[in-house]
């Protein structure tokens, strides 16, 4: 079924070609929507759009692939629209609406739906953007699916309409149902729950619910093929398999029994254990149910209240996210979280003996040791960030993390940083350096902010000489005459055991002249040779002097940038070739590599 699916859709088209054609709209997000042009699916940016769901439209412009810019510890946008066969998108010259009926677009212009306020969006009409802060919480808590019209909200409010012994009440239920999906675009979750409730109406497989779950799943994948590739699906058939396992009653134990279960997935998925999850997910649960039944009602009534509902709902948010239990745990691969599961049934069997579940805790205790034991213990990173700098050095064994810079480039993500952390398996960062405040040096650092416990911040305007911690030694030259923010870079020697790195933020080569007349930054380094050199200003031919370089001579230069096109093309060819003709060995990420600088071994890795 799902080849038969896409071989339908498939196309194929030249770069830069021109496309003229009617097209419908089948998905509309904030800042995107994704159109069908005969079996073709494409994807085109609209920031802002007040398009909907089967609107009809004439198009034209020009067909490129899709590209990826995103790195492995990421959400890859080009994977996700892949999964629903969607290869091509259009950079629009002209979008026109035409003139078409459809119901669900009939309604959202008489009731205004696409100027309507934040909380119908995010909460009624499944229509958000990924930055809208209620939505970055409820992430942050582990919980963005309860606004993805979340199966406890429906289950306790069919709970209550099956409560009534009257027929009529489950056809009510199903048909507000039914509307509501038809509105929303058919939410997998609200089908699935419709699929069931009509079941239950015609009184099919009702005396056996596992096989009524499976049913239903089954008939979504064949209508949605691409569910099966999403997280969503997972914890779904995890709940279906395991619920026979269920003993009613010992409720505890139940809850003790899935929150092992469903963790180990969020080990998977997110990297995290989250300890507060499914006590806030009850908690507000029907808080947000309530919003359900009344945001429309609001809209219709006082607009100005769904504001103070919103701001309402966002406090109860951040004030639980402020004692949430949240552990990143790094990455394991799909054999551990197997292990995981072989190891909790084993546990749960009452089949098993005592020795064997012993020793299966055993064996996965041994299995989460040799993970840690086999992961680097000291590196340093030059992240992937396009034209931006992020820096990452951490020592597992003294639990020390220290970041030189948190920007990204153009299109990179504001969360990447945080994302390579959660991925590393990092709770807390003992000092952020920020060279100076160009946005693609510290545009993460908003993020990091809520997502980690921060010891300490230093800014360029910060009047430090040296900073310690442990056996880590920073001393801190900044330019007092400089004209140019780029030039007000902090310029750090970072002493770490026997390993030496200089980080030169965007510093230029006037800033360059100044530190080689300063007698205390030319002793520093006649103590001892730089090993690690980040090259100032992605490799600009306005930094790396000859005389600065041979002065430096590092045994390897790091080089943070990419080829954006314009007067965004770095590292310039002036700087590679002073490195050439030095023989310094350079690592550039140039939109493709993370470069890792092992210290132990002194090995370089590119991911």
């Amino acid at each position: 079924m799902l080849l038969i699916y896409q071989y339908w859709n498939s196309n194929s088209f030249e770069e830069e070609q021109e496309i003229v054609g009617k097209a419908k709209i089948l998905k509309c997000k904030t800042n995107y929507i994704i159109v069908k042009i005969n079996n073709t699916k494409f994807y085109i940016q609209a920031n802002k759009n007040n398009y909907v769901v089967g609107m009809k439209l004439n198009i034209k412009g020009k067909v490129n692939q899709i590209n990826s810019i995103s790195n492995y510890y990421e959400f890859d946008f080009k994977e996700y629209l892949s999964k629903d066969n969607i290869r091509y998108q259009i950079k629009a010259s002209n979008l026109e609406i035409l003139n078409n009926f459809n119901i669900r677009v009939l309604i959202y212009k008489h009731f205004n739906l696409n100027n309507a306020p934040l909380l119908i969006n995010v909460i009624f009409l499944n229509k958000y953007d990924s930055s809208d802060l209620m939505v970055s919480e409820l992430n942050q808590l582990g919980l963005k699916y309860l606004i993805n019209f979340n199966f406890i909200n429906m289950f306790l409010m069919f709970k209550l309409f099956n409560k009534l012994t009257l027929r009529k009440f489950k056809y009510i239920s199903t048909f507000i149902l039914f509307v509501w999906s038809y509105l929303t675009c058919w939410p997998i979750m609200f089908t699935r729950i419709m699929f069931n409730q009509i079941l239950d109406i015609f009184k099919i497989l009702k005396s056996d619910r596992y096989l009524k779950n499976l049913v239903s799943m089954v008939v979504i994948i064949l209508i949605f093929p691409n569910f099966a590739f999403s997280s969503g699906f997972w914890y779904i058939v995890l709940i279906i398999l395991f619920w026979s396992l269920v003993n009613k009653e010992k409720k505890f134990f139940n809850f003790i029994f899935f929150f092992m279960l469903l963790n180990l997935l969020n080990v998977y998925f997110t990297y995290q254990i989250n300890g507060t999850s499914m006590f806030y997910a009850f908690l507000l649960s029907p808080i947000i149910s309530v919003y359900y039944w009344i945001s429309p009602l609001m809209y219709l009534i006082n607009k100005e209240l769904l504001i103070n509902l919103y701001d309402v709902l966002l406090t109860v948010l951040i004030l639980l996210k402020r004692i949430s239990l949240i552990l990143n745990v790094g990455y394991f691969n799909i054999i551990f979280i197997l292990f995981g599961y072989l190891t909790i049934i084993n546990f749960v069997c009452d089949l098993v003996s005592i020795k064997i579940k012993i020793y299966s805790i055993i064996a996965f205790t041994l299995f989460l040791l040799l993970n840690f034991l086999f992961k680097p213990s000291e590196y340093l990173t030059m992240l992937n960030v396009g034209n931006g700098n992020s820096f990452v050095y951490h020592n597992k064994w003294n639990n020390i993390t220290i970041i030189f810079d948190a920007g990204v480039g153009k299109q990179r993500s504001p969360e990447l940083v945080s994302n390579f952390l959660k991925y590393q398996g990092i709770n807390k960062i003992d000092l952020i350096f920020i060279s100076h405040t160009h946005e693609d040096h510290y545009n993460n650092l908003f993020s990091l902010k809520e997502n980690f416990k921060i010891k300490q911040i230093i800014l360029n305007e910060d009047i430090l000489n040296t900073v310690k911690i442990k056996n880590i030694i920073i001393n801190i030259f900044i330019n007092p005459y400089a004209n140019s923010e780029n030039n007000k870079s902090l310029v750090l020697i970072v002493d770490i055991g026997n390993i030496r790195s200089l980080f030169m933020g965007d510093a230029e080569k006037e800033t360059e002249m100044y530190l080689m007349n300063r007698i205390d930054f030319i002793y520093i380094l006649n103590l001892k040779k730089v090993d690690i050199l980040q090259i100032g200003h992605h490799g600009s031919k306005t930094s790396s002097s000859f005389e600065f370089i041979n002065l430096i001579k590092p045994k390897i230069a790091l080089i943070s940038g990419e080829n954006e096109g314009g007067n965004k093309k770095f590292p310039h060819k002036e700087t590679i070739d002073t490195l050439k003709k030095l023989k310094i060995q350079y690592y550039i990420t140039n939109g493709l590599d993370n470069v890792f600088v092992l210290f132990k071994s002194y090995k370089i890795i590119k991911k």
